[in-house]
């Protein structure tokens, strides 16, 4: 099997099923496992900021 076209793309999926993929272990290498957890580091990342520009808007 070519362990190209079994890697994750960790930018098409959604945060639920990337925890679940860290959770459950379903990974194939340490760099998979890097990956998903920078990819869900960064939605995080924006989702305090959507969260702030919510907060923004709502004094308005």
């Amino acid at each position: 099997m070519n362990n190209q076209n079994s890697e994750i793309d960790v930018k098409n999926l959604c945060s639920r099923k990337l925890w679940e993929l860290l959770k459950n272990a379903e990974w194939q290498n340490s760099s998979e496992k890097f990956a998903i957890e920078q990819e869900l580091s960064g939605r995080r990342h924006y989702i305090d900021e959507l969260e702030t520009l919510t907060a923004k808007e709502t004094r308005h």
